[in-house]
């Protein structure tokens, strides 16, 4: 388990999947993961995601009651990069627990850089601000490709390399600093 400033992150169990589903409804966080409707096929996507290398799924709460998850995957190893899937009840109030889940990636495994995408639409913007807010750079949008709805978005892209991690924390917060 991790906390910090009254979050804890632990792992993602399967009595865990409601919560799960129930929160990828809420505001954008659809639009972030396609997830099975299913309790059943949620539980198998999650556990497959469990067996990429080096993921790691993780439930935020805040207050002894859940408020997000946190997982990744596909690492490639190669590269040593990683792809990042976080929804929030509330992502405006989530930049601990997303830059602990963070720093806890980095420290664990020599992973290079971590990344997510999502499409540019008004739902999305404070998962836009939440990624800025823990150091992550808008890398690139790219044009058109996600359908939402019957219409073609932008999707925007975040990334952050393990050093911008560290001096973005070294200067805000000692405490996330690598």
């Amino acid at each position: 388990m991790l906390e910090l400033d009254g979050f804890s992150l632990r792992h993602l169990t399967t009595p865990d999947i409601p919560f799960v589903l129930q929160l990828h409804q809420h505001g954008g966080n659809r639009l972030l993961v396609d997830l099975p409707e299913e309790t059943q096929a949620s539980a198998v996507f999650l556990q497959e995601l469990e067996k990429q290398p080096w993921a790691m799924l993780m439930l935020v709460e805040s207050g002894g009651q859940p408020v997000g998850v946190i997982a990744n995957g596909l690492t490639s190893l190669v590269s040593l990069n990683t792809y990042v899937l976080a929804m929030f009840k509330d992502p405006r109030t989530a930049t601990i627990p997303l830059a602990l889940y963070t720093r806890h990636m980095f420290w664990t495994f020599p992973l290079n850089r971590m990344y997510v995408q999502f499409p540019v639409i008004d739902e999305t913007q404070p998962y836009a601000d939440l990624y800025r807010a823990a150091g992550f750079e808008q890398e690139g949008v790219m044009k058109k490709h996600q359908a939402v709805g019957g219409r073609r978005y932008d999707v925007a892209v975040f990334g952050l390399l393990r050093q911008d991690f560290d001096d973005h924390w070294a200067a805000r917060d000692q405490r996330l600093k690598l």
